[in-house]
């Protein structure tokens, strides 16, 4: 098995785990890219090769709830500190996913964007390590829709948010996922106010 393979059946797994009786009510879901999270919480130093995503979801219910304060409504519809934190478990390198952990690091080491702390030209091959894992992310995302797995799963077409905490990725990531017409336009209007 690939990479590449891992992270799609990976974002497979979490889009069928989405509970049955909240599907009718989603009407986007997440994909949240992390790098250097885990390096940064165990007190290890913050280096890009350990990313990993995390597939959730956000419903129109817990819209309406968010929005019975005086909160921005494009923030609470599209600001992933709105969205529902029901995410699947993380693909990629984390200690959750050995196996991905593996594919990654054979794969990045065989394209030969690894290094060792304190080596030289560590801000280029950052750039590069995050840039190869957010291609894995946006075809997994093009991967569910255009294998029909979003339209059986949701019975029909949703974005997919694509975004990272701690680097600006949106709305470019997401725009790169989905074909135009499920990007919306409020969508876009956020992220480029």
């Amino acid at each position: 098995m690939t990479l590449q393979q891992h992270m799609r059946r990976a974002a497979e797994d979490s889009l069928l785990s989405f509970p049955e009786a909240l599907r009718p009510d989603i009407y986007v879901i997440s994909l949240r890219i992390s790098h250097g999270e885990f390096s940064t919480v165990h007190g290890l130093p913050d280096y890009p090769y350990d990313p990993y995503m995390a597939i959730g979801y956000n419903t129109e219910s817990n819209v309406r709830r968010n929005l019975e304060g005086s909160a921005d409504p494009l923030e609470v519809r599209w600001s992933y500190a709105y969205m529902l934190l029901e995410e699947a478990g993380p693909a990629g390198h984390h200690p959750a996913d050995p196996e991905g952990t593996a594919l990654y690091l054979d794969e990045v080491k065989r394209l030969g964007l690894w290094y060792e702390p304190g080596e030289d030209a560590e801000d280029e091959r950052d750039e590069r390590l995050c840039a190869h894992f957010d291609d894995l992310c946006v075809d997994a995302a093009r991967h569910l829709r255009s294998s029909g797995l979003v339209q059986r799963v949701l019975g029909r077409e949703v974005p997919i948010v694509l975004f990272d905490m701690f680097r600006i990725i949106e709305p470019d990531a997401t725009q790169a996922a989905n074909p135009p017409h499920l990007v919306p336009a409020d969508y876009l209007t956020l992220q480029q106010g």
